[in-house]
């Protein structure tokens, strides 16, 4: 009996000591009236396969006139001090909904949430919008890859009826981006743009200066458009698919089928 408890004891001790070699991981996003997909959201990314201890989360809340800062404030008392919240609100009448989006708001919003990563002291910050429910296995897989930048597959297409549309984009041979239909599924692969969900290293905010722009359109392509002429590569890693909830009448959610990857 005095065996098995030793034993216990020192698989108990080894597990706490390969949570604390674990890199510390800050996940978060701009978030604005998101009330419907949040309760989704925060479940999935509470899920990841990953010492908890090593998580924190971080959101941008901004000019929201439904429930979600109490949504979030709510997680945040749950969480006990792994969760910060910043209120950012812009006073601008652009709308929150897929097709309203003010890029160049969008770019000071998520340029404000690496400010805050830079505060923290995480290697890695997952950055994973709030209508994306990513796999449990999603940010180990990620940090296999140890790329500068790595995304997992998101698809953009329900709304305009093609499935193939993600959040990949390569240059065609006149230099413009297009998106990349056919990839491989079972490994990464290089790209020159993407968004959604993905997994950049502290260097390329930290001591490239990697930010946001509206300059180029979507400020995700600003961002990747800075980081490849910082000599920063690009990935995805095609065995990584999220959900991706998009609206609040997808039918994911009003089927009530929706299950967290």
């Amino acid at each position: 009996m005095a065996d098995t408890r030793r034993g216990e004891q020192a698989k108990g001790d080894e597990s706490s000591t390969m949570a604390d070699m674990a890199e510390k991981i800050m996940i978060g996003c701009p978030v604005r009236n998101r009330a419907w997909s949040l309760t989704y959201y925060l479940t999935s990314i509470k899920r990841l396969a990953y010492p908890e201890s090593r998580l924190e989360f971080c959101f941008i809340i901004n000019d929201c006139i439904d429930e979600t800062p109490q949504i979030l404030e709510d997680f945040a008392r749950r969480e006990n001090g792994r969760v910060r919240l910043i209120y950012y609100d812009l006073g601008q009448k652009y709308g929150h909904l897929r097709g309203q989006y003010n890029f160049s708001q969008l770019a000071r919003l998520r340029n404000r949430l690496l400010e805050a990563f830079l505060e923290s002291d995480a290697a890695y910050l997952f950055s994973v919008d709030s209508d994306i429910l990513v796999p449990v296995d999603s940010l180990s897989l990620l940090l296999q890859d140890d790329c500068d930048i790595v995304s997992a597959l998101v698809c953009n297409g329900e709304e305009v009826g093609d499935n193939s549309i993600y959040n990949i984009l390569v240059k065609d041979a006149a230099g413009n981006l297009v998106h990349c239909r056919d990839f491989p599924r079972d490994r990464v692969f290089p790209v020159d743009c993407t968004g959604a969900a993905y997994l950049i290293k502290r260097k390329v905010i930290a001591s490239l200066g990697i930010r946001y722009s509206s300059d180029d359109g979507a400020e995700d392509i600003g961002f990747c458009r800075q980081a490849q002429e910082k000599g920063i590569g690009i990935f995805c890693d095609g065995r990584i698919e999220c959900i991706h909830l998009m609206r609040e009448d997808t039918t994911l959610l009003s089927s009530k089928k929706t299950k967290i990857p």
